[in-house]
């Protein structure tokens, strides 16, 4: 079994690392620490775009062109999907809810994915740790919650807010 498997069962047994707080949507929620070292794991498995390349005229080579409108972007796109994945990581290890006992919640997401609100095509609803985690995202976190989390992560504010704004209000 993974070591990281062991210390995250160890911390649940060991409530002196937990604090209980009511999250802004009025919802109690246990609070681990997270390592940052996994935060950083994960955020160094979503690669920095290729720079492209243009041809300069003055010097007859390939060079390349950092500032190019689709490389910003996606340069951008990139650091909103690190600030997602830290988050996620964040809820996934960092929080701990009861789930509802019934499927009421799940029964509203799918209702405002049917009228266009939200995608929730790569959720497994079937999956235990999904499921998880699209509770904490879209029903038990709010946003002020995202900023208690990622501040005691030492995440910086930009990449906290970045995410925040994927996540409901």
């Amino acid at each position: 079994m993974s070591e990281a498997v062991d210390v995250k069962k160890a911390r649940e047994e060991n409530s002196e690392d937990e604090k209980t707080i009511f999250l802004s949507t009025g919802i109690p929620a246990m609070i681990v620490p997270v390592g940052a070292t996994l935060i950083e794991e994960v955020v160094s498995h979503i690669p920095d775009p290729e720079v492209p390349m243009w041809h300069n005229p003055d010097k007859n080579r390939d060079e390349p062109n950092p500032n190019h409108p689709d490389y910003l972007k996606a340069l951008q796109d990139t650091q909103r999907k690190r600030s997602i994945a830290a988050m996620e990581t964040l809820l996934v290890f960092g929080l701990s809810v009861l789930m509802p006992q019934d499927d009421a919640w799940i029964d509203k997401l799918k209702f405002l994915e049917k009228r266009g609100a939200i995608d929730l095509s790569d959720i497994d609803f079937d999956d235990e740790m999904e499921r998880d985690l699209a509770y904490k995202k879209f029903i038990a976190v709010g946003t002020t919650d995202l900023m208690l989390l990622g501040a005691k992560a030492g995440l910086n504010r930009q990449d906290v807010e970045q995410a925040a704004k994927q996540f409901q209000s």
